[in-house]
């Protein structure tokens, strides 16, 4: 994660409640699709495969290049709500002709891709800014390179340093090296993952003073076969088909509830804290049935595939939407395919996921374009991570009152195993001053709020564990109280209140 540089301590930052929990006068950025238009005019719109970074008192996002802006876009903004198009991060391709004369060798001809993919940002060891970029030859296969480059300001230009893995052919046996991310781990250890789809998710350990692999392993060792080919590619910590876009964030000292609330009443002693890992990955199409899933480590290199939901992992979110159907237009959007995220901490403590969503979603079947959402996110009394369903909004964490929950109607939705289909809210559930979950009228489950802000309910026989949090809710158009929720069987489970 890359909040290593600052080591702050997320608990000085709770909001105190006399704090208002959003800004005057929330208005996001339209989400307009007219890709034509000059990109000053954009704002959210062509955001792929965002990732964040703060930087000389702006938060920016650099992202994959799109329609014609193809040496990597870079956006900012001042409030996380509004951003603006700054330019890109190469001058020219001709700074990359080291890695495109590279690819062709192996590749045994021409390359042919145009555009730079999800590139990672972090600041350098001596000053100025790393870049982390990837460039795939050969589109739908594993011809690709992972390469280190570095400018004195955050806006670049950047220049190339160095390539740090190669890849091309025997994919399934070799990886696919795209999508590369960086974290720090509580020891100042610094790390990247990379990967996608049949090579699995790869992890690598850099040296912090240089950017560059701490091995010093390069591609030309490998092909002279000096080293083997799990040293070159590095260790294997997630075994998939269909995941990619893989990202780290490490929290320290997460509070993990060992009771049973359902039984007992919450009990101090109870509690145990954990410093763990999460891997966040998207899944299948990109197109059609993307989604965000989670896995948690006690490690930074392993571990993860040992988590109780196995390589599945556990479903952040797949398609949803906060309308009661496809006719329905009281929101403008769907959550749509939403996905290859970033996790970033604020110098001020605010945990958000960073991710691009197709949008708008409308019964014409219109073409969706790419657009930046960010969302909150927190970790339930499981220690399992949960993301707001809402976009961010200037929130933050605070403890909520049980008034706030108790006796308030929520439209929700419940997430399935199937990713195809959009999840559209239904109105009803109820959570009763008694202790309740009620569906229209009927009794179906029970409730709870403890700690600061932890939730737990039953519906329909499964059992919950989530978070409330402040919330934006755009189908009221107004603020509100949100509870995210992840169930028994690694789903989630999202509630709106109404107003």
């Amino acid at each position: 994660m890359k909040t290593a540089f600052y080591f702050s301590d997320r608990n000085r930052f709770i909001m105190k409640e006399d704090m208002k929990d959003f800004p005057n006068g929330v208005r996001f950025d339209a989400l307009n699709q007219d890709w034509e238009a000059t990109p000053d005019k954009w704002g959210v719109f062509g955001v792929h495969d965002p990732s964040m970074i703060e930087a000389d008192g702006y938060y920016y996002v650099f992202s994959t290049g799109t329609f014609r802006r193809d040496l990597y876009q870079i956006r900012r903004s001042k409030d996380l709500i509004h951003w603006e198009f700054v330019g890109e991060a190469f001058t020219g391709f001709d700074e990359l002709k080291p890695v495109v004369g590279t690819l062709k060798k192996i590749y045994g001809g021409d390359v042919r891709t145009e555009n730079l993919w999800a590139p990672d940002v972090v600041p350098a060891y001596g000053g100025g800014y790393w870049l982390y970029g990837c460039y795939t030859g050969v589109f739908g296969n594993n011809y690709s390179v992972i390469y280190l480059a570095h400018a004195d300001g955050i806006e670049g230009p950047y220049r190339y340093v160095e390539m740090l893995v190669v890849t091309g052919g025997n994919w399934g046996l070799a990886p696919n090296a795209i999508d590369p991310q960086i974290f720090y781990d509580g020891a100042g250890r610094m790390w990247m993952t990379y990967g996608s789809f049949y090579g699995g998710i790869r992890i690598l350990e850099l040296d912090p003073a240089t950017g560059l692999r701490k091995d010093g392993f390069t591609f030309d060792m490998f092909e002279k076969r000096e080293i083997g080919r799990e040293e070159y590619y590095g260790r294997r910590i997630l075994t998939t088909t269909n995941a990619e876009g893989s990202v780290v964030a490490y929290h320290p000292g997460v509070p993990v509830y060992t009771g049973d609330i359902f039984a007992e009443a919450e009990n101090p002693a109870r509690w145990e804290k954990k410093d763990l890992f999460y891997l966040m990955c998207s899944a299948d199409s990109l197109s059609m049935d993307y989604n965000m899933r989670v896995w948690a480590s006690e490690s930074p290199d392993g571990g993860y595939m040992q988590c109780p939901y196995g390589r599945a992992g556990q479903k952040v979110a797949s398609s949803f939407s906060w309308r009661y159907g496809e006719d329905d237009l009281r929101v403008s959007f769907d959550f749509y395919v939403p996905g290859h995220n970033d996790l970033y901490t604020t110098r001020n403590g605010v945990d958000l996921v960073v991710y691009h969503n197709r949008t708008p979603y409308t019964s014409q079947r219109i073409p969706r374009r790419h657009y930046l959402f960010i969302s909150m996110y927190a970790r339930n009394a499981k220690g399992e991570l949960v993301m707001s369903p809402n976009r961010y909004a200037g929130e933050k964490m605070r403890k909520i009152a049980r008034e706030e929950l108790a006796g308030r109607e929520f439209d929700y939705i419940q997430l399935g195993s199937g990713n195809f289909d959009c999840a559209f809210a239904k109105p009803g559930i109820r959570l009763e001053e008694d202790g309740s979950l009620t569906l229209k009228g009927e009794k179906l489950g029970q409730w709870k709020l403890y700690g600061e802000y932890y939730v737990a309910f039953t519906f329909d026989g499964l059992q919950y564990f989530g978070a409330a949090m402040p919330a934006w809710i755009e189908a009221e158009n107004g603020p509100g109280i949100t509870v995210t929720a992840r169930g028994e069987d690694g789903l989630s489970f999202f509630l709106n209140s109404k107003n």
